[in-house]
């Protein structure tokens, strides 16, 4: 099949990137990935994206696609389908489990962002909270939709790769009363499609990303990042 030529403008660490780097492997969809400095964002890529956000899918050298789901469901279209129930009522009820999931990152962002003991608490909770709605719709997977890979699962695949290392740092264990989330992440973690949506030094792009918050996380990654320096 022949497909568009597609540039995906892209940030090392952003879960909405994955979201549609896991779509467009997901469906063998060649594209070339180019990653830019959101910290330093270039004039050609503000002229590119109407949100100055990532991702953005550049078709053919012409038309610009911004939103991570917009990019997936495109990618999904062009290939004949599959990442998203034919069914209607299952289609958008799996597409509101999107914006789920973007709450879910942002949820996680106050996480991380948190200064004071009681807002870790509070952003902690609200996590859980969200698992816990997670697990009483999950069936019996191994993904969202049973057997069928979704737009859900790539897009809580980046969610949880986050707790690979915040887990680490703080000792919480997120998933200990969830344990079909807990089993879904497991399953989304080997999934070759979302191993490959990140570079081989992610884990330790994100610690360094950590490290550079003025919050109680960021403050344990620095310490960690200082004691592996030491030990060195």
């Amino acid at each position: 099949m022949n497909h568009p030529k597609l540039t995906l403008i892209s940030h090392h660490l952003c879960p909405y990137v994955q979201r549609a780097a896991i779509a467009l492997r997901e469906k063998d969809v060649p594209f070339e990935r180019r990653n830019i400095d959101l910290a330093n964002k270039p004039d050609w890529f503000l002229k590119l994206s109407p949100l100055g956000k990532v991702p953005i899918l550049v078709v053919d050298n012409d038309v610009v696609l911004f939103e991570s789901t917009v990019i997936a469901q495109y990618v999904d279209e062009i290939t004949g389908g599959g990442l998203l129930s034919s069914d209607p009522l299952e289609k958008y009820s799996q597409l509101a489990w999107l914006e789920f999931a973007s709450q879910t990152i942002a949820g996680i962002g106050r996480l991380y962002n948190a200064d004071t003991r009681s807002a870790v608490d509070s952003a902690r909770t609200n996590l859980e909270d969200k698992f816990q709605r997670l697990e009483e719709n999950l069936k019996d997977g191994p993904w969202f939709a049973n057997e069928n890979f979704t737009l859900v699962d790539a897009a809580f695949a980046p969610a949880f790769r986050y707790f690979d290392i915040i887990e680490n740092l703080t000792g919480f264990e997120f998933f200990a009363h969830t344990p079909k989330v807990a089993r879904w992440r497991n399953a989304l973690a080997a999934r070759p499609s979302v191993i490959n949506a990140v570079s081989e030094d992610y884990a330790e792009r994100l610690l360094k990303f950590l490290a550079g918050r003025d919050s109680i996380i960021g403050r344990i990654a620095k310490t960690t990042i200082a004691a592996r320096r030491a030990a060195a």
